[in-house]
């Protein structure tokens, strides 16, 4: 695991995009891209140097806004188990069971074999008893009835469900930036 954070990246416009790694923060930094910053700065150490025996350092702020950037047309969230799981809180959608990640599974509302697609509002999280119970039946069919709705998560949301070492102050810029009805609240 590496010992130094992610840089949380934005756009020119300050739209969460990405994270990025130490090594691509300096780079930004050395090669200019940085339009704006926010945030704690964490210096990193290079080479001495042969000339005058100096160690070269770079400050990375922990936000940083690129100028390159432009706008991101596709905004959509990748539909992974963890970015799900993270996204129900690690609850069960029908029993309201707190559930681990080797218990928690992927469960499709409406079943795939019944038309149902595989998308964000087709899915939630269930335990490994309430989808062998659901089997592939509707909900009408199993008589299970969900206790939340699902959702398509925001940008700022997935940032936040990918990266388990957030700063405070990251967190901070993108809690701002999450809708109301984000799940990704801290209760």
């Amino acid at each position: 695991m590496n010992k130094y954070p992610l840089v949380l990246t934005l756009d020119s416009a300050g739209i969460p995009q990405r994270w990025s790694t130490w090594e691509e923060g300096v780079c930004y930094k050395v090669k200019d891209l940085i339009a704006w910053s926010l945030g704690e700065e964490t210096i990193y150490h290079g080479g001495t140097s042969r000339l005058t025996g100096l160690e070269s350092t770079v400050s990375v702020p922990s936000i940083v806004a690129i100028r390159s950037f432009g706008r991101s047309k596709n905004r959509s969230v990748p539909l992974t188990n963890r970015n799900l799981f993270g996204r129900d809180r690690h609850i069960c959608c029908y029993c309201g069971t707190h559930i681990s990640d080797n218990e928690a599974t992927r469960d499709h509302i409406m079943p795939v074999s019944k038309g149902g697609a595989n998308n964000w509002m087709n899915v939630v999280t269930s335990c490994k008893g309430c989808n062998n119970y659901k089997d592939d039946k509707t909900l009408e069919q199993s008589g299970l009835e969900m206790l939340y709705a699902p959702y398509v998560p925001d940008r700022a949301e997935a940032l936040i469900l990918s990266n388990r070492r957030i700063l405070a102050d990251q967190m901070d810029f993108l809690l701002a930036h999450l809708p109301k009805h984000s799940r990704a609240w801290p209760q």
